[in-house]
């Protein structure tokens, strides 16, 4: 049972660090940049169309003010 035991341990700490192999800290860093990229870029081009979309609704009521 002891043996087992010491073979599970062993097995499930090197598929750990199997995972962290070489550049894999580097792997997981660029997806992070990648995805806040993305994301930043979502959420610019989201604040940029309520911007226009209040900017189009200011110069409709003023158009129908001077009428």
């Amino acid at each position: 049972m002891n043996t087992l035991k010491a073979l599970l341990i062993l097995t499930l700490m090197s598929a750990s660090v199997a995972a962290m192999a070489e550049g894999g800290g580097d792997t997981v860093m660029a997806r992070m940049e990648a995805a806040r990229d993305s994301a930043v870029a979502t959420q610019q081009k989201s604040e940029h169309a309520t911007a226009m979309a209040s900017n189009q609704k200011a110069a409709s009521s003023d158009a129908a003010r001077s009428n």
